[in-house]
Order: structure tokens, then sequence, then C-alpha cells
């Protein structure tokens, strides 16, 4: 009898052909990210992820590992920088607290500063306002009254017509009437007084009339 020869059993594929195939069925069954991975974005390949994996067609293909998923590594590196950077953050703030509390320290100490300045100033001008009264009061109790008479002396008309009776009782020839010396002499008392004030020798009234007559006739 003739040999029946058995079918032979499909040859097993390869690792590579099982990746390619598995590749192209994720090209066509897969979702096209809108990024890519690493080798899709070195080789600008279009990046078909498997959903099933989550790594791309391309890097399937070669056996490659797929960073769609970000790794382990690179999830600690961006933890430790994010940890680094709330730290940085909170010390500034920490900082400005601080800065702003000397500044409110220092605003204050300032306005106190500009308070006591002006309570100089305010006792200044009072010491200043108490002297101007004391001076104008000192001014005005030194000024003369304004109630005191005038002082009229008498014409020269009038002292002549006055007098004329006087003149014949009076008149001695062998006098100089004319002389000061005779009006200032220390030794003639009735013709001469002492002002209280300062001691200085002034001629009473009537001697100053007799004067005023004598310079009138015989001048």
């Amino acid at each position: 009898m003739p040999k029946v020869q058995k079918p032979r059993a499909p040859r097993a594929q390869t690792s590579t052909e099982q990746k390619r195939t598995r590749a192209a069925r994720v090209e066509q069954e897969g979702v096209e990210m809108d990024f890519r991975c690493k080798r899709c974005e070195e080789k600008k390949l279009r990046c078909f992820v498997e959903t099933s994996s989550g790594r791309c067609a391309g890097c399937i293909s070669v056996g490659a590992e797929c960073s769609l998923f970000v790794s382990e590594k690179e999830w600690e590196e961006v933890q430790a920088e994010c940890e680094r950077k709330e730290l940085e953050l909170a010390q500034a703030e920490e900082r400005q607290a601080l800065a702003a509390a000397e500044s409110s320290r220092l605003r204050r100490e300032l306005l106190e500063v500009k308070n006591k300045k002006r309570g100089f100033a305010r006792r200044d001008l009072a010491i200043i306002a108490v002297q101007d009264r004391a001076k104008e009061q000192a001014e005005g109790s030194s000024a003369p009254g304004g109630t005191s008479l005038p002082v009229v002396e008498p014409s020269l008309s009038e002292s002549s017509a006055d007098l004329g009776g006087l003149q014949a009782d009076f008149y001695d020839p062998s006098f100089d009437y004319l002389s000061l010396d005779f009006f200032l002499s220390y030794e003639n008392p009735v013709l001469v007084s002492v002002d209280a004030s300062d001691g200085t020798h002034v001629l009473d009234f009537f001697d100053y009339v007799l004067v005023v007559f004598e310079f009138d006739v015989f001048c």
C-alpha cells in the first residue's frame, strides 16, 4: 500500500516574525496617539499604541522598550523636583513674610519718631508764643500812656504881653540875663531845680518864660 503523507504542521514563526505580525495588527487595530514615544519621535514614525500593553507598533516590531508610558525613573525625578520647588517656594514665602514684618516694624517706628518730632515743634512754638506775649506786655507797660495831657508851651507873643509888667519890676541892668550860667548856676536855688529822674538841673517854668521874654526883648 502506498504511504499516505500527513499534512505538515505550519512552521512556527520566529520571534521577529511574531513581533512584526503583532505590530501590523496594532497598526490596523490600535489607536494613533497625538504624541509619540521617543523612538517614533526620533524616527519620525506614526505612533500607534496597543491598548492592552501600552506599547506602540514601532517599538513592538523591533522589540524596543516603548516610552509612551512614563517610566518609573522619570516619575521619581519629576516628583523629587516638585518637592524641591515646593520647599523653595515655602522658604521664599517665609522670607517675604519676615520682610513684610520688618517693613511694618520700621513703618511703626518711623511714625513714632514723627510724632516725637511734632511734639518737639509744638513745645518750641508754645515757648516762643509765651516769650512773644511777655515782650508785648513789657513794651506796652514801658510806652507812655495815651491819656496824658499834651504839654502846651506859651508862644513868644503871649509871653511878651503877659509879662510886660513884670519886666519893669524884675529887670536889673547890672545882670546879664542872656548868660546861660546865670540860669544854670547852682548858687541860685530859685532859678534852678533838680530833675529827680536823672539828677540834671533844669529851669523852672517861670524862669523859662523869663528867658523867652528877655530873648524877645533884647534880640
